[in-house]
């Protein structure tokens, strides 16, 4: 049963993210909104429960497929909160006559500041610094710091990046400023255009083998799940640091894992996962030289409020019949 969900109005937002006072009215003035908070595409089927009503699905994480679609008889576009949607079944709902559109780049310099911070934390060691700190190590170790808070300098280092979109090319941004050396590699962009910026666009074999620090942003496809496997990695350069904050299953879990057991890579820092939340007791949690957060990347307040108002636009181009600014399919 759909419980307290209203399903007179013509938006639902099926789970639970931020939204602005400012972009919750725009989309009341379109005639309402209501919150599903489903668990999975089974629960917001059912909470839908078959209203013709219902026009517009803005969806974080839960699956909108052509189950959700049987029993929403109205629906005319589906928002991904986010640039990411893999959990969206695109081809199949824009053959059905859907409009299916992201938020692309409304959160691009929130995912690039994050996959930076990781960056010098991974070759600084602050992760481990703040914890040895307030433990009260320093103060029983004196002068004789442990051997890991001697770190890396970012300055000079060659810097790989997997995907120039536009997070990619604000990681390169602000490379710039430490003087790296950016090579890239991203089949679906033409070199020419960042020539002045001195990225020098390469094959991804190529960029394992010379890179002293990769970093992942792409989205999820077929051609993009599991990038980095063990073949990839054992082509890397050995010591070298990763940083993912794209999606999980671009990189073979397993694979990493031996990667850093062994040390062909050094250190890594993981925003998302195969399986999100992380299982307790995984694997990863268990290596020192392994930074784990959950999926904030896009979490700004800045971000947040972006992202907001380009749901409330483009809710609104969908009902009005036009076609949302960042129409997928």
């Amino acid at each position: 049963m759909p419980g307290n969900l209203d399903l007179s109005v013509p938006v639902v937002l099926a789970d639970r993210f931020y939204m602005s006072g400012k972009a919750l009215n725009a989309l009341s003035s379109l005639g309402g909104y209501a919150w599903a908070e489903a668990q999975d595409e089974s629960d917001l089927a059912e909470k839908i429960g078959g209203s013709s009503l219902v026009k517009v699905i803005v969806s974080e994480y839960v699956p909108v497929n052509l189950r959700v679609l049987s029993r929403t008889p109205g629906l005319m576009g589906v928002i991904a909160y986010g640039a990411g949607y893999d959990h969206i079944d695109a081809n199949a709902l824009s053959g059905r006559g859907i409009k299916v559109c992201n938020c692309r780049g409304e959160n691009a310099q929130a995912v690039a500041e994050l996959a930076f911070g990781l960056l010098l934390s991974l070759l600084r060691q602050i992760h481990r610094a703040d914890p040895w700190v307030r433990a009260g190590e320093w103060v029983k170790a004196g002068r004789a710091l442990p051997e890991w808070a001697s770190g890396q300098e970012l300055w000079r280092k060659t810097l790989g990046i997997i995907g120039l979109g536009q997070i990619g090319l604000r990681v390169a941004r602000i490379a710039k400023g430490f003087e790296m050396k950016i090579i890239a590699y991203d089949p679906f962009i033409d070199p020419k255009l960042y020539v002045q910026m001195g990225v020098e666009f390469v094959s991804l074999t190529e960029l394992l083998s010379r890179a002293d620090a990769v970093t992942l942003h792409v989205p999820l496809t077929s051609a993009t799940e599991k990038i980095l496997d063990s073949r990839a990695f054992a082509g890397a350069k050995r010591g070298m640091v990763l940083v993912n904050t794209c999606r999980g299953k671009v990189i073979e879990e397993g694979a990493l894992i031996e990667a850093l057991r062994t040390g062909r890579v050094k250190g890594a820092a993981l925003d998302v996962f195969a399986e999100e939340p992380l299982p307790s007791g995984h694997p990863l949690t268990q290596l020192e030289n392994v930074i784990l957060s959950p999926h904030m990347g896009a979490l700004s307040q800045e971000a947040g409020d972006r992202l907001s108002d380009a749901v409330a636009r483009q809710a609104r181009d969908i009902l009005e019949g036009r076609p949302p600014e960042c129409l997928i399919v």
